[in-house]
């Protein structure tokens, strides 16, 4: 239905008319009016008479997704204009009014939908609702307030035109007031979903965008420039990271093209899951193929500020002013989105050059510069970024001329195909892989090696780490050892670096030679580094700088490792693991490489005999000795009472596993952790102390003083405060141990750690049971005279000379406060003072209630063990 504005309305009278001129009449009025909103739905005039959002921002009107004009009609009215195309089942396209105090988001928002179905424009509102999610809810349009002028839906294309009055004077605060100062980001939506009637509430838009900065829609037409991807390598140069994003999934990007007036117009944006202070990017000479510096450096930062910087050393950089006309910005913005991620964009022109400042780099013509780009969480207080360093950077591989260079090497693919690499193993290439035999998607990590005809070898890596995966070369008369090596590292910072190995426990960062090392392609993404570079086979002058060709033979070193130095390098980091081939390589010769024994084996027996120490063996030696002293009073075993040759024997198994397995990680990890993860290192300081304990409180015993002399109580609490607190730092450092969860153990925690969980509160369940089972128990027993018996002279057979026990019931005393005592930790000694008979039901309960316990720990354990071995 399309309602004919006013001013191209008439009326005739039709009995002075036939009715064939009336016909006619209306045809013409209708074309008349056809042609005037056609007029408003083209992109003429845009930064003019009217303003224009358009998206892709390329677009010019057919081509487009969808646009949106406005231009100012009188009377106090904005005339707005939509149309959507190119979208598959287009059902909507809507335009929305943001408040300026909001810089980002789709609410609030007053929002004007025309549908494919509709006859008129329809209002609702974009809310944010109690549990945090967006929604949209229809609104009233107040009387007189829009006036549907067009609405038409043919092809898969939506055609609208409506006015609206700039306010209205009825209290509506949703109907946002858009006269004089008031300033609103536009939103531009088109949706392929709708409701049965009609309506788009709680639809979801099928592509959105919104305008870079709020405008004053009565007197701003002119939409500035704002980052996006379009045109990369044909219009504008890219650079973005990673180096297949498309936009707002980038982590940042760069672009540049050529303006009208022959300057360069750059835009960056950057987004990061928590604080993030600036982006920048940097130009740094040809001459110099490596490196931070030199480098003329513009910087974007959360202040809404463009900045300059020039990188005079790879330590530090120095805030330099940017000269008058020289760089022009049009956009600079820092916002936060849902989920606390913050975003910074900017866009600026600069010229080409400067007469008389050399660190205001040329770039016009046949100069050409790397470009680099770094992300930053910190700036000074005057808003610069010198002195401060990156929390990411990246160079580009090639040096490019900025005004006629827009097209950057392709870039690797980002997922490569699971043991690509590994193809041709002793046959094409040469391979060092960790674990041996593994496929490529489930190494740890691997290096191949392959000559070419030029006579340089290409090297591929891939390692499954946060900081770091390198290689080095052992000269074949050092049978072990990391040192002597000429070692290179892909880092997290897409970079190769060198560094020698001068000592078991020390390495140097060492310059690569100009001309000896090309890189092809490096990513890092999903926690793992994959690079591919070809290295000359020799160096002439450089003893440093390994001789690989011929006859030369070298023991490979590989490694990983969790940080890298601030300016890239490895140089003084240790590895969180290291291999060596058991033998020399040629690598001209193209052999399978046998590394040293997978250790895998090492860490995995570390686990599991950890687990059935601490939560097998003395969870339930504690247990005993805690609620079953009372049990079996005329029993013995192996001449001792039953619970004490039990928890005994639990104890010095307890013992025994956790010395062997402290021992097998020292074998595994060849000295202590690598201290850059927290996490790890708190699991192995707990681990010792734990160790230390378990060690001391055996020994506690061996010279626990005679039942009944004075020291004994002090015995009996340091034994019980040792061993508690032993077994609880225990539990602790096996939780550690499965947050820490290595590359070699990889998927134990998402499993593990609810098993460890659960156990934990079956645990102290049971131990509340046995305590309300004891508390039952002692108040069955009868108050009365106990017969006389006569104490346990048996010897002790692990003391000689000593009384094994005191006995189970003393003649006169008073068996309700023996259970008292009891109950009392620590209540008493191991060889079973203070005991106090229960009754033959609580016996049996008892009983019941133990094998439960000891079954439910086993299965516990049996769970926690297997997942260990199928990590």
């Amino acid at each position: 239905m399309v309602n004919t504005p006013p001013i191209l309305r008439c009326d005739y009278n039709s009995s002075r008319m036939d009715s064939r001129r009336a016909v006619c009449a209306v045809f013409v009025l209708y074309l008349a009016a056809s042609l005037q909103l056609t007029s408003c739905q083209d992109l003429t005039g845009c930064g003019g008479s009217k303003g224009c959002y358009r998206h892709p921002s390329d677009c010019t009107g057919d081509n487009c997704i969808a646009f949106v004009t406005w231009e100012n009609v009188g009377d106090g009215r904005t005339r707005f204009s939509m149309r959507a195309s190119q979208t598959e089942n287009l059902a909507w396209v809507a335009v929305g009014l943001r408040p300026e105090s909001v810089p980002a988001g789709m609410v609030p928002a007053d929002v004007y939908v025309c549908t494919k179905d509709g006859t008129g424009v329809e209002r609702s509102e974009n809310i944010l609702t109690d549990a945090g999610r967006w929604n949209s809810v229809a609104r009233y349009i107040p009387d007189n307030s829009v006036t549907t002028e067009l609405l038409s839906y043919a092809d898969n294309v939506i055609s609208c035109v409506f006015t609206r009055i700039a306010s209205i004077a009825t209290g509506d605060a949703t109907f946002y007031d858009i006269s004089g100062d008031n300033a609103y980001y536009l939103l531009l939506a088109v949706g392929n979903g709708i409701n049965a009637d009609g309506t788009i509430n709680s639809t979801y838009h099928a592509a959105r965008r919104e305008t870079p900065i709020a405008l004053k829609l009565q007197s701003d037409f002119v939409v500035p420039p704002e980052p996006e991807l379009l045109g990369c390598g044909t219009t504008r140069g890219c650079f973005r990271q990673p180096p297949t994003c498309e936009g707002d999934d980038c982590t940042a990007f760069l672009t540049w093209e050529n303006t009208a007036d022959g300057q360069t117009q750059f835009a960056l944006r950057a987004s990061l899951n928590g604080s993030l202070s600036w982006v920048a990017f940097g130009l740094r000479p040809a001459a110099t193929t490596e490196g931070m510096s030199p480098a003329d450096v513009y910087a974007c930062t959360r202040n809404s500020e463009v900045k300059r910087s020039e990188n005079v050393s790879p330590y530090d950089s120095a805030a330099r002013v940017i000269p008058a006309n020289t760089v022009t910005p049009s956009l600079a913005v820092y916002y936060t989105i849902p989920n606390f991620v913050t975003v910074i964009e900017c866009v600026f022109t600069r010229k080409a050059s400067l007469a008389g400042d050399a660190t205001f780099y040329d770039i016009s013509g046949d100069n050409a510069y790397y470009l680099l780009m770094a992300i930053g969480l910190d700036i000074n207080a005057d808003g610069t970024i010198a002195g401060k360093i990156h929390s990411q950077r990246w160079p580009a591989a090639n040096a490019l001329k900025l005004q006629s260079e827009f097209a950057l090497p392709t870039p690797p693919p980002a997922t490569p195909k699971p043991g690509g690499d590994l193809v041709g193993c002793g046959e094409t290439k040469g391979c060092f892989s960790q674990p041996t035999g593994c496929s490529g998607s489930n190494c740890q990590a691997y290096v191949t090696w392959q000559g070419l005809q030029d006579g340089q070898v290409r090297f591929v890596m891939m390692g499954q780490a946060q900081g770091w995966v390198a290689f080095g070369l052992r000269r074949s008369n050092i049978n072990n050892g990391m040192s002597p090596a000429d070692v290179y590292a892909c880092t997290s910072d897409r970079e190769v670096k060198r560094s020698e190995n001068v000592s078991p426990l020390n390495s140097e960062a060492r310059v690569i030679p100009a001309d000896t090392l090309t890189l092809e392609t490096i990513q890092f993404e999903n926690n793992a580094i994959t690079c591919t570079f070809t290295r000359q086979p020799f160096l002439q002058g450089d003893d440093t700088f390994y001789n690989i060709s011929g006859d030369n033979a070298y023991y490979v070193l590989m490694a990983i490792g969790a940080s890298i130095n601030a300016d890239g390098t490895i140089g003084g980091n240790r590895h969180t693991d290291r291999w060596s081939t058991t033998e020399t390589q040629k690598l001209t010769e193209f052999g399978a490489a046998t590394g040293e024994p997978d250790p895998v084996g090492l860490a995995k027996a570390h686990a599991s005999l950890m687990m059935i120490a601490w939560i097998g063996f003395a969870s339930i030696g504690i247990t005993l000795a805690r609620f079953f002293k009372p049990l079996w009073p005329d029993s013995k075993l192996l001449g001792q009472k039953v619970w004490f040759t039990i928890h005994r024997a639990c104890m010095v198994s307890c013992l025994l596993c956790f010395c062997a397995a402290f021992i097998l990680i020292f074998v595994y990890k060849r000295g202590f952790v690598d201290t850059g993860n927290a996490v790890t290192v708190a699991h192995a300081i707990c681990g010792i102390i734990v160790t230390c304990l378990g060690i001391a409180n055996p020994i506690m015993a061996i010279f626990r003083p005679h039942p009944g002399t004075p020291k004994r109580p002090i015995f009996n609490w340091a034994h019980w405060s040792v061993g508690t607190l032993a077994h609880l730092l225990g539990l602790v450092t096996v939780f550690l141990g499965i947050g820490y969860q290595t590359s070699l153990l990889s998927g134990l925690a998402s499993y593990s750690f609810f098993i460890m969980l659960a156990f934990v509160i079956f645990h102290v369940v049971m131990w509340v049971l046995f305590e309300v089972m004891g508390r039952m128990a002692e108040s069955k027993v009868a108050v009365k005279p106990a017969l006389p018996q006569q104490p346990d002279t048996d010897p002790n057979p692990d003391e000689p000379g000593r009384s094994n026990d005191m006995p189970l019931k003393t003649a006169g005393g008073d068996s309700n406060q023996q259970l008292a005592n009891t109950d009392t930790e620590p209540p008493a000694d191991e060889e079973g003072e203070n005991l106090s008979q229960i009754t033959d039901e609580g016996a049996a309960a008892k009983m019941i209630l133990l094998c439960i316990y000891v079954v439910g720990v086993v299965a516990f354990l049996i769970c926690l063990v297997v997942f260990v071995g199928l990590a």
